[in-house]
């Protein structure tokens, strides 16, 4: 496995500061990078409360809460790059932005440093004009970084299966699990679920079967309830492929397959109710800040995530 002693964290937002603080959390000397000063001292900021609010829910250790302190820093100093051995891209999804940050990268590291693009969507495989493309990969962690497990991993046309093996590795060392694709597609594995998932509840309401709230009442008491233990794969096991088959047979030429957003979300953004950045969505958020109610939904998650925990 190759020796990643030091990481760089491009981008210091809700991705780059929670990536960072992961790594460091482990031991890993990281250094998280921006622009400006300011921007750097907010990343600071919500280390620091992020560390809290872990610590109050026993989701990490107080050695790891003390690594994060000690292994963490933060710079406006992008030469820093050349010791890196690897350069996480956590900017904002721009492919201009996207660009220039790996041209960036690459005018100030070394030629053997791996560099991951933390895109949700884009193609940077093609967006990057790279030197060394074989050194790139895409690391899709997930909101918010310093909790959720999952990270997608994706290969480009250049990169070397060893380069893949090496960080699937070193992110199942920090905690992570990893679904790796062997291509780009884009909206990789999640997000293409999610939006097969939304296009079919959307529909649902749009034709006036059910309510939104009926929608997530079914999913979270049936597969919202067994999705923390069993992916929908594995469930056909103990439902049977040969059942599954046959309710496909005759379900899927009833299910949506429309092509464009849906007359719901029309619905909702014409209405100003984007859910709690602007106060309202299918609820009533009014009252409560969005960092409020963004605390209590990580408190549930870390809840979540304690106690499947005990399963293994």
């Amino acid at each position: 496995m190759r020796n990643f002693n030091k990481i760089a964290v491009i981008g210091a937002g809700t991705m780059g500061h929670g990536i960072a603080q992961v790594f460091a959390s482990f031991g890993y000397t990281t250094v998280v990078l921006a622009r400006k000063e300011s921007s750097l001292k907010k990343a600071e900021e919500m280390v620091g409360a992020n560390l809290k609010v872990m610590l109050a829910n026993d989701f990490i250790t107080n050695e790891q809460a003390e690594n994060t302190v000690k292994f963490l820093s933060y710079s406006t100093d992008y030469t820093t790059l050349k010791d890196a051995d690897l350069i996480i891209e956590a900017v904002p999804e721009d492919k201009k932005a996207k660009a220039d940050c790996i041209a960036t990268i690459e005018a100030n590291c070394s030629d053997t440093a791996v560099i991951a693009s933390t895109t949700s969507a884009m193609n940077v495989f093609k967006v990057a004009k790279m030197k060394h493309p074989e050194r790139m990969v895409i690391a899709h962690f997930n909101n918010p970084p310093h909790i959720v497990p999952l990270v997608e991993l994706i290969a480009g046309p250049d990169t070397p299966e060893d380069l893949m093996a090496d960080m699937k590795e070193l992110l199942t060392g920090i905690g992570k699990q990893v679904a790796v694709l062997n291509k780009y597609v884009p909206g990789f594995i999640v997000n293409r679920l999610t939006a097969a998932l939304l296009r079919e509840c959307s529909y649902l309401v749009d034709k006036g079967y059910c309510t939104a709230e009926d929608v997530d009442t079914a999913f979270k008491a049936n597969q919202g309830l067994k999705a923390s233990f069993e992916g929908p794969l594995e469930l056909l096991d103990y439902i049977g492929w040969d059942v599954a088959s046959n309710v496909g047979r005759l379900l899927y030429p009833f299910l949506c397959s429309r092509i464009t957003p849906s007359p719901m979300a029309k619905r909702m953004v014409k209405a100003g109710r984007l859910g709690i950045k602007s106060g309202k969505g299918l609820k009533d958020y009014s009252g409560k800040t969005r960092e409020e109610l963004q605390a209590v939904r990580t408190e549930k998650v870390i809840k979540i995530l304690n106690t499947i925990r005990k399963f293994d």
